[in-house]
């Protein structure tokens, strides 16, 4: 399995974990409903990403560099970000233990490395073409 794959299921996994973390661990409180649309698009964005990497569609990397980016910038404004959107659920703002911490990190670190590892394959992609 490729670095792309294998990081992307690594975030697909823990994105499912974080909406269980939302569903069975965290205070009953409302949660935006713009802040849901935006989970479930960049939980697609981030499939399409892995399914492009499994296929080796020559756009996976490309679609790794997106779906890592748009997944640091959504837990960015909806989690750690004071309440200032529509689209705003800081974690600041309730009681967060531990494990949902985590899984606000972990997934950062993770769409971190799915970024990282587009450009990698991008690099070497374009390495491998004669100049």
């Amino acid at each position: 399995m490729d670095s792309l794959t294998r990081t992307g299921l690594v975030l697909l996994a823990l994105l499912g974990a974080h909406i269980l973390d939302h569903s069975l661990n965290q205070p009953a409180r409302d949660l935006p409903a713009l802040g849901g649309v935006v989970g479930v698009l960049g939980f697609a964005i981030v499939a399409l990403a892995v399914i492009l990497a499994i296929r080796r569609n020559p756009y996976a990397p490309e679609a790794a560099i997106a779906a890592g980016a748009a997944t640091i910038l959504g837990f960015v404004v909806v989690h750690l970000l004071p309440d200032w959107t529509p689209l705003s659920d800081p974690y600041w703002a309730f009681d967060a233990d531990a494990l949902s911490w985590l899984l606000i990190i972990a997934p950062v670190i993770a769409a971190g490395a799915l970024t990282v590892a587009g450009f990698q394959r991008l690099g070497g992609e374009r390495g491998a073409l004669p100049a």
